[in-house]
């Protein structure tokens, strides 16, 4: 049975977000410190262990480009993002395997991926990688036979259990003796407990900000917390972000309370699975234009401290200290670091397809959604696992689903116009109805 469709013609006050700002500093010093670090014989190392970052701050001075250094300014120019993924294919990579994946082999094949800004280049440490998906591993490998350093793969486990937090605990040891060997540098302890205390305080202030965005009316949109999100992606272990965190923490419970919404109106409240098109993230604004809004997304909710229950609902993680995790030494905070992967919503249940059909349901009444978007994308093929399952969960619930399709960094799967017809259609078939005015409130927010 369809759920009913009661729009909410209340026009809020609304504001730019205070701590942007603060957001795009640190994006900026995220580019710049790589370059930094090298000059100053710092460890720079390659890979995409976005998991495990409270563990690598035991490095001391480090940095490394995750999906490559110029990957954001890359993408947001498509005829030189096509460049780079034909790159990738001239060596005899298919055009089917992760965009994504594509994309950053591509700026290694074509000297982006070691190049500062000045002109001269680097030569990594090694590479090391977590194994969310065999394109990352296999990625790797080619980062490494390439640029002639060492590889270290880490097998991280997708479901929690007392043997595979063993499991993923002794090789994140192993690792830090590798990394020592092979770079000559002591591993700091001190460092690696700090770092850890800090990813579990971050992890745990963006649960509480997600939760937050519950509310009606929502002091964000998703177009705003996808970009909000981005420092936690590649440096949540450091005490600049948790700052950053607190104050976005403060500013959402302030907007929160005075009824300030993300956009002065949000006539529906829309869910939006999967990835967006990265070379055309405005389309997460394309509700705008009918006073409508995109809430909420699996993706970026895997940032935060979740305890996620048997019936799909996100409940905010307790801390270490509620768990009573201690953390004294070396041991302690490595398995502190396992703890927190298999408890951040996005690595177990991504590739768990027996509970995703429940969690999005739940998720789409939580946030209080009316309906939503499913995007079918053809770059990733881990996260398509079990998505039309989950479509007809959400019908089967009484959830209207629109549907697009597209590879989330290669413009050539997606078409525009199509897709943008497509959106207008579905949102008509809702009972939405364009704004007169052109204009869209809050729009200097986001870029």
């Amino acid at each position: 049975m369809q759920r009913e469709i009661v729009l909410n013609n209340t026009k809020y006050e609304t504001k730019p977000v205070e701590c942007w700002a603060k957001m795009k500093e640190l994006r900026r010093w995220h580019f710049k410190h790589t370059w930094e670090v090298a000059a100053r014989g710092g460890t720079v190392f390659i890979g995409m262990p976005e998991g495990i970052q409270g563990f690598l701050a035991g490095l001391g001075d480090y940095a490394y480009p995750s999906y490559g250094p110029y990957f954001t300014r890359m993408i947001r120019d498509s005829q030189q993002t096509i460049k780079v993924l034909e790159a990738t294919e001239a060596r005899g990579h298919t055009r089917d395997m992760c965009s994504v994946m594509k994309a950053y082999i591509g700026q290694l094949y074509m000297g982006m991926a070691t190049r500062a800004p000045q002109g001269y280049t680097i030569k990594p440490a090694f590479v090391i990688q977590t194994l969310n998906c065999h394109t990352m591993a296999q990625t790797g490998q080619l980062y490494s036979e390439y640029l002639g350093i060492p590889y270290l793969a880490i097998d991280m486990p997708h479901k929690s259990s007392p043997e595979t937090l063993e499991y993923g605990t002794a090789q994140l040891l192993e690792a830090i003796e590798w990394m020592e060997k092979i770079t000559g540098k002591k591993y700091d302890d001190e460092k690696l407990i700090e770092g850890v205390k800090n990813e579990w305080k971050s992890a745990r202030l963006w649960a509480s900000i997600q939760i937050m965005n519950q509310n009606i009316p929502a002091p964000y949109d998703l177009r705003m917390t996808w970009s909000l999100r981005m420092p936690l992606i590649s440096m949540r272990e450091r005490p600049e972000v948790v700052d950053y965190l607190k104050m976005l923490y403060d500013e959402t419970k302030y907007r929160v309370n005075n009824q300030i919404s993300a956009r002065g109106m949000e006539t529906m409240r829309l869910f939006f699975e999967g990835f967006p098109p990265y070379y055309y993230i405005q389309i997460l604004k394309q509700p705008q234009e009918y006073g409508a809004i995109y809430i909420i997304n699996e993706n970026n909710l895997g940032h935060g401290l979740w305890k996620i229950q048997s019936d799909g609902t996100y409940q905010i993680g307790e801390t270490l200290e509620e768990r009573g995790i201690p953390i004294r030494n070396r041991e302690e905070a490595v398995r502190a670091e396992m703890a927190l992967y298999f408890d951040r919503g996005r690595s177990g249940t991504w590739y768990f397809p027996p509970s995703r059909h429940i969690e999005v349901v739940k998720r789409a009444k939580d946030w209080k959604c009316q309906a939503g978007v499913i995007a079918l994308d053809r770059g990733c093929h881990g996260y398509q696992v079990s998505i039309m399952e989950r479509k007809m969960a959400l019908q089967e619930a009484g959830f209207l689903v629109g549907t697009f399709e597209h590879s989330q960094a290669d413009p050539r799967e997606f078409s525009e116009a199509q897709t943008v017809d497509r959106m207008e259609a579905f949102f008509d078939s809702l009972g939405l109805k364009k704004l007169v005015s052109a204009g869209v409130e809050n729009e200097d927010a986001e870029e």
